[in-house]
């Protein structure tokens, strides 16, 4: 099993969590023992003794991928993994089976509240496998049930801990670099990665590995959706806007000094003029009508 990576702890002026997940150990099965099957209790050995046809059709078949559990007037006797024929004393025995075989359980559009408060809609996809099969049969109910119901719960909490998109510049002091923050958006990795880890945790007891849990789907809840498209139409067009002004200050000064390269004398009006009409053809919204003074 690889070893799960720890969380990255710099998070570019965002607080993260110190807290490791996925070192839990998963729950181990003790090795098969061959006279639990035939001889569990002194009890079932009296009885199949005294009833001898009761042995008829106490063979058990076990499938490849598959685990069972052996219990013995209610209590805990033996494991068995390996494929095979069995054979079972049928006085007080109960033999209990789970797959081991990799499953997938989907979490399709979850509605969740990221790090702002705002309503998205989340996808998942978990993959894991039974290792221990008496955690598996024992400390849970159903463990597909179970498998299901703790992934969501980890989904909200680790989706809760990161905003859908961050746009914030944020500066580093030490190299004075600038970046942005963690966010469900450009952070998937990472925040799979927290989720394996946190998931595989809260499923160790239960004799489960969690192999991976990732997000498959992410987007803003319907009630906000429209509202955010209109947000981000803004921000580019903010950002389109910055572009073209930055540029036409560009043009407007290289214009002004290879006109004085060229040995031709101007006053300060008319540098303001010349850099005035050519802002206003670059960065208006529609065509530039040239007009001429006939003062």
């Amino acid at each position: 099993m690889e070893a799960p990576q720890p969380i990255d702890a710099v998070a570019s002026g965002m607080e993260v969590p110190t807290t490791q997940y996925g070192r839990a150990e998963i729950s181990q099965d003790p090795p098969y023992s061959a006279a639990n099957f035939c001889c569990p209790s002194v009890l079932s050995a009296i009885m199949s003794i005294i009833c001898p046809f009761s042995w008829l059709g106490s063979c058990r078949v076990l499938s490849e991928k598959e685990g069972a559990m052996l219990l013995t007037w209610g209590k805990f006797s033996s494991v068995v993994t390996e494929p095979g024929c069995y054979v079972l004393n049928p006085c007080g025995t109960t033999l209990s089976r789970v797959t081991t075989k990799q499953q997938t359980t989907d979490l399709p559009n979850v509605k969740l509240l990221d790090l702002k408060g705002n309503p998205v809609v989340v996808s998942g996809v978990v993959f894991w496998q039974v290792e221990g099969v008496k955690a598996s049969l024992l400390n849970v109910e159903n463990v597909y049930q179970y498998v299901n119901t703790t992934a969501m719960a980890t989904l909200k909490q680790v989706v809760s801990k990161y905003p859908y998109e961050d746009d914030e510049i944020h500066i580093d002091e030490a190299t004075g670099s600038h970046s942005k923050g963690l966010s469900l958006k450009t952070e998937a990795a990472q925040v799979s990665r927290e989720l394996k880890d946190v998931l595989q945790d809260r499923l160790a007891h239960a004799g489960v590995r969690v192999i991976a849990f990732n997000m498959t789907d992410l987007s803003y809840a319907p009630e906000i959706a429209q509202a955010m498209l209109v947000r981000q139409q803004a921000e580019a067009m903010v950002k389109a806007r910055k572009l073209i002004v930055k540029g036409a200050v560009d043009i407007s000064n290289d214009a002004v000094s290879q006109l004085e390269s060229k040995g031709i004398q101007m006053n300060e009006g008319e540098k303001t003029k010349i850099v005035t009409n050519l802002l206003t053809v670059i960065c208006g919204d529609q065509r530039a009508q040239p007009t001429l003074s006939v003062s």
